[in-house]
């Protein structure tokens, strides 16, 4: 066997500099060019013209010559982590491109592309058909030149469009989606059209079975990666956040994905970067793949990727060529039909699809960026012996000048766009989304002991992720290294022999032998469990109630003790631990919950949400025969953030129950002495209560929960209120939002919190998020 040889001393020396003076350059001009209020990619494009022959090359030839004036294969290591950026950028795409949005304006976004498609393709032809001879590689290939050139005027430019609709922060408007979906569409067309052109250079005539293969590969791909790779992508990111987890993980299986997708597209001659953009659009519909993820990629791909790409497009113009009088000449006339086409195609077809004339002249002037897509086929045409050094020097110039025009022109025409009322609750909700503490909850840690309440609190965690990209995870403690291989030993210390050997719930009977063998952790295998284990592990699913794909067990080995346990897998990424307890401690400094309870609690790495409910076993032994109904729940707030994450908690449950949440704020009792002196503060303080209500009641309304509010001034303390409040109206669970706060080495929820929890005669979950 051959050994590769590494890379040169002096190779790898260059590259190293060729990056750094590119890197550095792109950022600085794209800085210089954000000062001024224009897009930073402007500069980026600028940096290449800059160090390339066009500046570099005419001011300092020697310098030039040294640092890339270089081999064909030196250039091709640039052009690998330009390709490298090119792909980050498409998958940053994928991941700002919102699919329901573009499904639900597909076809104005299908009817955009053909007008951006059809009238260039046409002007373009034409356009090569009457150039003079000289800009012909070969004479007599006219016909496929004039189709080369009606691709090249075809051509959209997603990733320019993309960083240009970033940066001016529109990316998630309407228009935004509507010119990447069009653009989408748009280019993959182009790419379909490029193959088939390509083929006819190859073999000098018409490839009709190349283009036909071209066209079923892409709809084949598409059909395959928005079904059976949409679920593929979930379970993948699932598995790496479940098995592996951490940032470091995700963003990397992110980029294996995509590059896996550009191997496939780049095997079936569909160019690399349409994988990489399908697998940004199938990891952004994952829910785990959070936006503090997509932010921190953005960040590391505009940053640093993306600059090196556009400068290293720009490095391959030679502006000294244009300026050649016939040269440029034919430059404008083709820079001139280049932008005639997209603007009157788009413009064209813009009013049959319900567009303004500004919405017109947006999409226009976004799809007439050629960029990277038109350098690329300039390059291919090149290479293929289509394209005369003067014509590959038009072609690119086009496509940066184009670029160049893009920002300014969307600059200029998006403000003057209405934003409808639609399109604003859109926004409003995304961004809630995005801050609320609910859309950043993706996995829950359910430690059980399958008694009452943490079956109880199964049925709230089931509630909370029915519907929604939320995975919970049943732990179950295994404590064979103390004897006992069951994981209900502490059960059997508190309720002696009482568990029981069948389970009845609302989905029927599982008995003995009926214990499932599904979707139990690897770290064990269902046959070492116990008996005991598996009925426990399937009573839970039972409560939890939700697909498999939401669901996992696991059981962990107490090598100390129950809470080091628990404790040491919450520290493994979940954003939420659910536990299920109800003793209360007799003293005031006792804790409020167990001993054990209060130490998780008090050490947990992520909120806690304790649930707690007073419901007794029943003759037969069964721990809870049916679920809890809930119908009302009670929402105390006083306004606070924990508040809020608890209204969340409250709005999630009753709209997977179908129950109806009454916000209540209550304000103090007038002190004696008080009653006349205070008589405005009271009321200033029924005006905020109200202010804090509507507050948290438009929150529930925008998330589609039945909402009442309720103010009123108390004779006792709020908390008596409260707890009196719910037993004469007959409540069915009571949420409190809480903050822990040290007390003598315990957990302290407050003491509002712990009298209602003490004290209230129907089931009460508290939430300590703050």
């Amino acid at each position: 066997m051959t050994t590769i040889e590494p890379l040169g001393h002096h190779e790898l020396f260059l590259v190293i500099v060729q990056l750094t003076l590119l890197l550095f350059v792109a950022r600085t001009l794209g800085e210089l060019f954000s000062s001024i209020g224009q897009p930073a990619v402007v500069g980026e494009l600028l940096a290449g013209v800059l160090l390339g022959p066009s500046v570099l090359g005419a001011v300092a030839p020697g310098l030039y010559g040294t640092l890339f004036g270089v081999s064909e294969s030196q250039f091709h290591l640039l052009e690998i982590v330009a390709w490298i950026g090119l792909i980050m950028l498409l998958i940053v795409t994928g991941l700002e491109t919102d699919i329901d949005l573009i499904r639900s304006k597909g076809r104005t976004a299908t009817t955009l592309s053909i007008g951006g498609i059809v009238v260039p393709f046409a002007t373009g032809f034409a356009l090569g058909w009457f150039l003079p001879v000289e800009f012909i590689a070969a004479p007599d290939q006219r016909l496929v030149f004039s189709l080369f050139i009606a691709t090249a005027m075809s051509i959209s430019a997603i990733p320019v469009i993309a960083k240009v609709l970033i940066e001016l922060d529109v990316i998630r408007r309407d228009i935004g989606q509507l010119i990447l979906a069009a653009g989408m569409v748009d280019d993959t067309l182009g790419w379909i059209l490029l193959a088939t052109v390509a083929g006819l250079a190859r073999s000098g005539g018409v490839d009709v079975n190349s283009a036909v293969t071209t066209v079923i590969s892409v709809i084949v791909f598409l059909g395959l990666a928005f079904t059976v790779g949409q679920r593929l992508v979930r379970e993948i990111i699932r598995w790496v956040d479940n098995v592996v987890g951490g940032e470091t993980s995700m963003l990397t299986a992110l980029m294996v994905l995509a590059l896996a997708g550009g191997m496939i597209t780049q095997y079936l001659g569909l160019e690399a970067i349409l994988g990489a953009f399908v697998v940004g659009i199938l990891v952004s519909q994952v829910k785990r793949f959070d936006y503090h993820l997509r932010h921190t990629f953005e960040m590391m791909t505009l940053g640093i990727f993306a600059p090196i790409f556009f400068a290293i497009a720009g490095l391959r113009m030679n502006v000294a060529s244009l300026f050649d009088p016939t040269v440029f000449a034919v430059g404008l006339v083709v820079l001139g039909v280049a932008c005639f086409g997209k603007f009157a195609g788009i413009m064209g077809v813009s009013r049959l699809a319900g567009l303004s004339r500004w919405e017109g002249i947006t999409i226009g002037g976004g799809m007439n960026a050629r960029g990277a897509m038109e350098i690329i086929v300039a390059t291919i045409g090149l290479g293929l012996g289509i394209l005369t050094t003067d014509m590959y020097s038009i072609i690119v110039a086009v496509a940066i000048v184009t670029s160049l025009m893009a920002p300014a022109i969307m600059r200029w025409s998006i403000p003057k766009i209405e934003m409808s009322e639609e399109e604003r609750r859109r926004l409003e909700q995304e961004d809630q989304r995005r801050r609320s503490f609910m859309g950043g909850i993706n996995k829950v840690l359910l430690p059980t002991r399958c008694d009452l309440d943490s079956q109880f609190a199964a049925q709230l965690v089931g509630a909370l992720s029915r519907g929604q990209e939320i995975e919970a995870t049943s732990m179950y403690i295994d404590r064979s290294e103390q004897g006992d291989r069951g994981i209900l030993a502490p059960l059997r210390t508190m309720l002696g022999d009482g568990i029981p050997r069948t389970i009845r719930g609302d989905g029927g009977t599982i008995s003995e032998d009926d214990a499932g063998d599904e979707r139990v952790d690897a770290t064990e295998n269902d046959s070492t469990l116990s008996d005991d284990s598996k009925r426990c592990r399937d009573l839970m699913e039972l409560q939890l109630n939700l697909p498999g794909s939401q669901t996992r067990s696991i059981v962990r080995s107490e090598r100390t003790n129950a809470t080091e346990t628990v404790l040491r897998e919450a520290n493994e990424g979940y954003d939420m631990l659910v536990l299920g307890a109800s003793e209360h401690g007799a003293h005031a400094d006792d804790p409020l919950f167990s001993a054990t309870i209060d130490e998780i609690i008090h050490d947990a790495p992520c909120p806690v949400m304790v649930a707690s409910t007073d419901r007794e076993t029943d003759e037969e032994g069964t721990l809870l025969q049916d679920e809890v109904p809930i119908r009302r729940i009670l929402l105390p707030t006083v306004g606070t953030e924990y508040n809020h994450h608890a209204a969340e908690v409250a709005f999630a449950i009753a709209l997977d129950r179908n129950a109806a949440v009454d916000i209540v704020h209550v304000v103090n009792p007038l002190q004696t002495g008080d009653v006349f002196a205070n008589r405005p503060n009271r009321d200033s303080a029924l005006r905020l209560g109200e202010e804090i209500v509507d507050g948290e009641a438009d929150l529930g309304r925008q998330m589609g929960a039945e909402v009442r509010t309720n103010v009123f001034v108390g004779e006792n303390e709020p908390e008596e209120e409260l707890v009196a409040l719910a037993s004469e109206e007959g409540y069915d669970l009571i949420v409190l939002g809480s903050n822990l706060r040290p007390l003598s080495g315990r957990a302290f929820f407050g003491h509002r919190a712990e009298y209602i929890v003490k004290h209230a005669d129907c089931p009460v979950a508290v939430l300590a998020s703050a």
